[in-house]
């Protein structure tokens, strides 16, 4: 007879509907445009709390263990608020700063946060020592019931989309209107989410099925995974590490580390007395597992060259923490083999454990200013600016604005502060990366415009100064791009009078104009290349303008007009 799990069910309904009205009222005050839609700090906070409180309580209540579940649950929902706050204060000023370049970051991160903390608070509140065998099985239910839960509430929400859809299709759009409205599908969806929960909660036999069936897939996985570790470090000395770094090496022997780790810790995770394996295979296994040191210090010396050679960036932050987290499992792995060879798996449990702490840890450090990657990428950049490690005049200023959120922002403001006298087209850019793209105002000021524009020869006219500006202002993404402009006099049609080209030279190209006086206005043209020029030709083709070495040739042929239709020959 099938036994199910007993559930206050009633509660469970409950606070689904709870968290569906909490999520109706943030989603109203961003689409309305009350608090704390302008303050991301409150929204980040908020929306953190809304989420992950319910959904702990959701997978850890049963009857008589309410107390014990909220005592474990509820600071780490109020932890999750308060790391909530500081990243959304990452996204002021909020007219400058997106939210994108922090949200997949904290999400991703906090997701894992919760699943580690969701297990260990579940094994806690259950009133059991912790052991990883326990803390397995709690991870796999908890995935698979949430993911069984979602995709039952996302076929509920298909079916009233059809509903509706059937309905509208004779003319009564009443469903299909309703069914669009905020105020009934987030409750709605809230609920079936919570529904799902109970359902499946009350089928740990079958999620601990499918949990067996995976355990025993990775099993013969496992051994050709360790087969192929093994001869790919054995490949390395024939063939040396520079094919390697040069194909992504390094993320490649990460990705093996974790695929690794994963077979590893789904195969094991029972008692240490029962061997999935034969014993020569067993000794397979765990020599791959103590070779895997040695993949850590591949890798460590792949990322500290790039880190040498660049700097730190964001990806670069991430790799080494993944890094560190990776190479923590294999040592402690390494020490339980050195120390117990075939009983190696009596340390596994309390290195998992202890390791899985310190991801929980890294997870949480990540959203705080004691790991904030964004500061201690924004801080090595201006090391290296100030170091001449980097060119200014190259700066990746769209990067400080899409990766770096305030950190980045503060940042280039210094840069700007420090560098904006000598390096006048720096402003520019800057200003067009923070530009209100709403606003019908130019990013940048004329004065400022006109400070990154260097006249060769001559004394131009304001009214040439003032139509270069108007016209350039105008194309911002091109001003993100410009390192230099130059202005040069030059009688382009031979009519007598004086011309200007317009050099801009971008970060890898060069765009040239010519400015010409035509209807009693300054108009202007592109001229068309007949090479691109880019990398060290920037500066040859530069020194050449700048010295006078300009030729003008007459067509090789005339233009054709026959009818008032025009003909030239093409190249």
């Amino acid at each position: 007879m099938e036994v199910k799990e007993n559930l206050p069910q009633k509660l469970m309904v409950l606070i689904a509907l709870i968290q569906g009205l909490c999520l109706l009222f943030l989603h109203q005050a961003i689409e309305i445009g009350f608090w704390p839609n302008h303050q991301p700090q409150w929204l980040f906070a908020l929306y953190s709390v809304a989420f992950i409180w319910p959904i702990m309580l959701l997978l850890s209540l049963k009857p008589g263990n309410s107390a014990a579940v909220v005592k474990y649950t509820a600071p780490f929902a109020l932890l999750s608020a308060v790391l909530g706050y500081y990243v959304g204060s990452q996204a002021t000023p909020i007219e400058h700063v997106r939210y994108d370049s922090l949200l997949f970051g904290y999400v991703f991160t906090m997701l894992i946060a919760t699943f580690k903390a969701l297990m260990y608070s579940q094994q806690m509140a259950s009133g059991e020592g912790l052991s990883y065998s326990a803390l397995f099985r709690w991870s796999w239910r908890n995935f698979l019931t949430v993911a069984l839960a979602l995709l039952f509430a996302g076929s509920f929400w298909m079916i009233l989309m059809l509903w509706g859809a059937l309905f509208n299709a004779i003319g009564i759009r009443f469903f299909r209107d309703l069914f669009q409205d905020p105020w009934f599908y987030y409750p709605a969806i809230a609920l079936a989410n919570g529904f799902g929960v109970v359902i499946f909660r009350r089928m740990t036999h079958v999620i601990d099925t499918i949990t067996r069936l995976q355990q025993a897939l990775m099993k013969f996985l496992l051994v050709v995974l360790v087969l192929v570790s093994i001869l790919f470090l054995f490949a390395l000395p024939f063939t040396g590490l520079d094919p390697l770094w040069e194909s992504g090496g390094s993320a490649l022997i990460l990705w093996m580390q974790a695929l690794m780790l994963f077979f590893v810790n789904a195969v094991y995770q029972d008692h240490p007395d029962q061997r999935p394996y034969s014993l020569w295979l067993h000794r397979f296994i765990y020599f791959g597992i103590a070779l895997l040191p040695i993949y850590s210090a591949i890798s460590f010396y792949g990322l500290s060259l790039r880190v040498d050679q660049y700097g730190w960036s964001i990806d670069r932050c991430w790799a080494f923490l993944v890094w560190f987290l990776l190479a923590l499992f294999p040592l402690g792995y390494w020490w339980g083999i050195a120390k117990r060879r075939d009983n190696w798996l009596v340390q596994l449990s309390s290195v998992n454990v202890a390791v899985g702490l310190v991801v929980l840890a890294a997870m949480l450090l990540i959203n705080s200013p004691l790991l904030d990657f964004r500061k201690i990428v924004a801080s090595d950049q201006l090391e290296r600016i100030a170091d001449n490690k980097i060119d200014i005049d190259t700066l990746d200023v769209y990067y400080f604005r899409s990766k770096l959120a305030r950190p980045g922002y503060e940042a280039l403001m210094k840069i700007k502060e420090e560098y904006g006298e000598t390096h006048p087209a720096l402003v520019l850019r800057i200003d067009q990366s923070y530009q209100n793209h709403r606003s019908s105002e130019p990013a940048s000021k004329k004065e400022d415009f006109l400070a990154a524009l260097k006249v060769l020869s001559g004394q131009p006219s304001q009214t040439l100064l003032t139509a270069i500006y108007e016209q350039e202002s105008k194309n911002s993404w091109k001003l993100r791009d410009t390192r230099q402009f130059y202005l040069k006099p030059v009688d382009l049609n031979q009519d007598g009078e004086e011309d200007y080209l317009l050099v801009a030279r971008r970060l890898n190209y060069i765009d040239v104009k010519v400015y010409y006086y035509k209807d009693e206005r300054w108009q202007s043209k592109y001229l068309s290349a007949s090479q691109l020029i880019h990398g060290d030709q920037q500066q040859d083709f530069i020194d050449a303008l700048t010295s006078g070495e300009i030729i003008l040739k007459q067509p090789e042929w005339q233009i054709l007009e026959i009818s008032g239709a025009e003909f030239s020959v093409q190249d």
